[in-house]
């Protein structure tokens, strides 16, 4: 899947002449905040009325780097390669239990890449706003704590969809900008209903990061 985007980027390349000032690279970096995973009823009984909770996987905040190469179309158009890469624990949220904790089960290496095309709202100005979509991939690579144990996400899960987005640069001559970005990365969830019970009641949303950056942009 991703030979799929790179094969994407090099037809990209081969069918527009390089032209100055229409490529650009950016570089950022951002916290990562992850979606849920799944939601899973856990069912309590004993000698009183039988109680029950939700328990709701997701992974802990942490920061990315994100990396991009830009073409542009024209004035207002481009089309953006870009990947975000960050590692982040495992965290366990339980209903009525507070803001949850990190789980002592490994952590996750996530990375994302995205295609998306970019829309220049202003063309000219100091300050130039945009916003993007298009399609996008995440690839999970579970960890575990120690050689013993397994990961809650075994191997490599790649899982697609899109990613929607927008940002504001601040272009400080025609070659070089500072640039931020907020990014929705929505996917399927790298879990299946298939890897719990029959009988377990678990709810498996599509899975939303959104990733904050800051960063740079140079024009070549």
């Amino acid at each position: 899947m991703m030979k799929n985007l790179a094969v994407l980027l090099l037809a990209l390349v081969s069918s527009l002449p390089l032209t100055a000032q229409n490529w650009s690279v950016g570089a950022g970096t951002g916290p990562f905040v992850f979606g849920d995973f799944l939601e899973r009823e856990v069912r309590i009984s004993g000698g009183g009325p039988s109680g029950g909770a939700t328990n709701t996987l997701s992974a802990g905040t942490r920061a990315g780097a994100a990396f991009d190469i830009e073409r542009r179309i024209n004035d207002r158009w481009a089309v953006r390669l870009e990947g975000t890469f960050t590692n982040a624990p495992l965290r366990l949220d339980i209903s009525g239990g507070g803001d949850g904790s990190e789980l002592d089960a490994g952590d996750l290496d996530v990375a994302t890449f995205m295609l998306p095309i970019v829309f220049r709202i202003n063309r000219n100005g100091a300050f130039r706003f945009h916003v993007m979509g298009g399609p996008a991939m995440a690839v999970y690579r579970g960890n575990a704590p120690n050689a013993a144990s397994q990961p809650v996400i075994e191997g490599t899960q790649q899982e697609w969809g899109v990613a929607f987005g927008g940002g504001v640069g601040w272009w400080l001559s025609d070659r070089f900008a500072i640039e931020g970005n907020l990014t929705d990365i929505t996917t399927t969830s790298p879990f299946e209903r298939d890897d719990f019970p029959a009988g377990d009641r678990v709810d498996i949303p599509r899975t939303h990061n959104v990733h904050t950056t800051i960063g740079v942009r140079w024009v070549f």
